[in-house]
């Protein structure tokens, strides 16, 4: 491991978890998803930051509209993001570049975890 992810909760796991948790996790993107931690990057670095899966409260979509850029706003593009709800009321919001790698992550969150995903 090339450098220690920092937590975004209050909890923090050892450094001996996360490097063998990180080894054996499923990317998506610039996330991965553990057994014990979830891993966000940001800015186009992947799995800068991490948040145990014991704080993550509930894991949604949120898909959204890009202002038209071409031939006076006639063409669109899709943003998507994930949004995961952690500690009870923090937000941490990841932008996906690709849907099916967004839609892959939550279905190996039903898969593999308890944590409710979609909205309440």
């Amino acid at each position: 491991m090339l450098f220690t992810p920092r937590p975004l909760s209050e909890m923090t796991l050892s450094k001996e978890m996360l490097k063998a948790d990180k080894k054996d996790a499923r990317s998506f993107d610039q996330c991965a998803l553990g057994k014990r931690a979830l891993y966000v990057g940001s800015y186009g670095l992947s799995n800068v930051y991490y948040i145990p899966l014991s704080r993550v409260n509930r894991v949604f979509k949120r898909l959204a509209v890009s202002k038209g850029f071409y031939e006076k706003g006639k063409v669109f593009g899709s943003l998507c993001y994930l949004v995961i709800r952690y500690d009870g009321t923090k937000e941490k919001v990841v932008r996906f570049t690709r849907e099916e790698d967004l839609n892959d992550m939550l279905n190996a969150f039903r898969k593999f975890t308890t944590i409710p995903v979609g909205k309440p």
